[in-house]
């Protein structure tokens, strides 16, 4: 009798593979109701974009004209809002300790007079939260400034000098690619894929785990036998998977890009295949990681320690550049890292061949994983 080709084990192993997902209660929660949960709460939360309405207090110590109408200035900002005006800046620092307001504004005595021109406005926020304190000093520190800039003004208008001979410094800020300095493109842009990452990692430990043994007679000797074994069959394993997980990723492109209207400059289709690539990778390192151990708990702990970290050290959320060696390492060793960088990029316009580049790259991981666990697989199952 004749072995079955590599293109038979492949598909036989990916109907077996495929019936066992479809009578899992398990693998359907984790294949469709996780993954729509995750996309449909993710784009809820942050469909709002821009932080706004964030609560923050103002210390009115001068009382005069200038002041309240720096008030209503700050009132303005659709990211702050005058949730509070304590009395003084010791009543303030104990209402952002109470988490009341996460930044105020402390006017000086004399405020809008020109004995208090030396007397600085201080401006103190919650660094604690670098997300929503950044935001708030971003939005006071312009509305302060404008409106010094347009005080500065009214006095040389004051004093019969012309605003064009008041040498008023001039600033030109312009704000490339996300000028809405939106959380919903670049956390979803960000969170969504490293999701689907994770979700693959610990599918695949799921999927090899349950092929170690049990009490119907599992082992990885009877899926060799059932299979043909060797990496076509492990590759017909992966399928099933790598299919619907590559689906969500579709849906969440469509949305981001289609709905959503975050336009993509550079390829969509490179940028979809280097996603495919990176589920794949993550699914076949983690049937490497089962393989070896032999045991579930450590596939998942191999796993969560490469793809539950990617996020932190992918360079997106934190720098990486400066960090210590060690760090640079492990960030530059993590598949996701290699596919957040050619998205970004794609988003941006950088040409297509990074991203398809990228996707060969993680070609690579995949390849590397399924040889790591077909050649684990090969050593006799522990008794």
């Amino acid at each position: 009798m004749t072995a079955p080709s590599a293109l038979a084990r492949l598909g036989g192993s990916a109907r077996r593979e495929a019936g066992f997902i479809a009578g899992s209660r398990v693998m359907l929660l984790a294949l469709v109701v996780v993954p729509f949960c995750a996309i449909a709460i993710i784009a809820a939360m942050l469909s709002q974009g821009a932080l706004q309405a964030l609560p923050v207090g103002v210390v009115d110590n001068a009382r005069t004209s200038e002041s309240q109408a720096l008030v209503r200035l700050l009132s303005g900002r659709p990211e702050v809002r005058i949730a509070a005006q304590p009395v003084s800046d010791a009543a303030a620092e104990a209402a952002m300790r109470r988490g009341q307001i996460w930044a105020f504004v402390s006017l000086p005595r004399g405020f809008g007079q020109a004995r208090a021109a030396d007397e600085p406005i201080r401006l103190y926020y919650n660094a604690a939260y670098l997300s929503v304190g950044s935001t708030i000093e971003r939005s006071l520190t312009t509305a302060l400034r404008g409106s010094i800039i347009a005080g500065f003004e009214d006095t040389a208008w004051r004093a019969g000098v012309l605003s064009d001979r008041a040498a008023i410094p001039q600033v030109q800020i312009s704000v490339l690619f996300n000028p809405e300095a939106s959380f919903e493109w670049y956390l979803q842009a960000l969170v969504q894929p490293a999701m689907l990452h994770l979700l693959a990692a610990c599918v695949a430990v799921y999927a090899m785990a349950r092929e170690l043994g049990g009490p119907d007679g599992r082992s990885l000797d009877a899926w060799r036998a059932e299979t043909g074994g060797g990496a076509a069959a492990l590759a017909g394993k992966l399928v099933p998977y790598l299919t619907v997980l590559s689906f969500w990723g579709a849906v969440w492109m469509v949305w981001l890009v289609g709905f959503k209207g975050w336009r993509m400059e550079g390829s969509l289709l490179a940028t979809f295949a280097a996603q495919i690539a990176l589920i794949a990778a993550s699914l076949a390192l983690s049937f490497g990681f089962v393989a070896g151990a032999r045991r579930d708990i450590f596939g998942y702990s191999l796993s969560a320690l490469y793809a539950g970290s990617a996020l932190a050290y992918s360079g997106g959320s934190l720098p990486i550049e400066g960090a210590p060696t060690v760090a640079g390492v492990w960030h530059q060793v993590l598949p996701f890292t290699h596919y957040l960088t050619a998205q970004m990029d794609q988003f941006l316009g950088a040409p297509a061949r990074q991203a398809w580049g990228a996707a060969l790259l993680l070609a690579g991981y995949a390849a590397a994983g399924l040889a790591l666990a077909t050649w684990l697989g090969r050593s006799k199952s522990p008794a």
